[in-house]
């Protein structure tokens, strides 16, 4: 692989997608609250795998520039240092 092509695919990698969803119809509602219990409804229509992946998207799109080359997540090790907790000493 040229050293054009691996940085393209890196791009490709770090991009964040757009939804894959489209609208399929549109409601008109008479008041606010018909359209929060609509709302509300197609919430619970969605399964939890369906939300989890929801918000993977949307924290990709958000924090895109910290994904790795894979698009993938680094790992927290690199970031924070694990230490034992601080006990004061006692008696004093």
């Amino acid at each position: 692989m040229s050293k054009k092509e691996n940085q393209d695919s890196k791009k490709k990698a770090n991009k964040a997608e757009e939804p894959k969803t489209a609208f399929k119809t549109v409601r008109f509602f008479d008041s606010f609250e018909e359209e929060n219990e609509d709302t509300a409804k197609q919430r619970a229509a969605t399964s939890y795998d369906e939300r989890m992946k929801n918000i993977e998207t949307l924290r990709k799109r958000v924090f895109n520039e910290h994904l790795l080359a894979n698009g993938k997540w680094p790992s927290i090790s690199n970031t924070f240092k694990i230490m034992d907790p601080y006990v004061g000493k006692t008696g004093q």
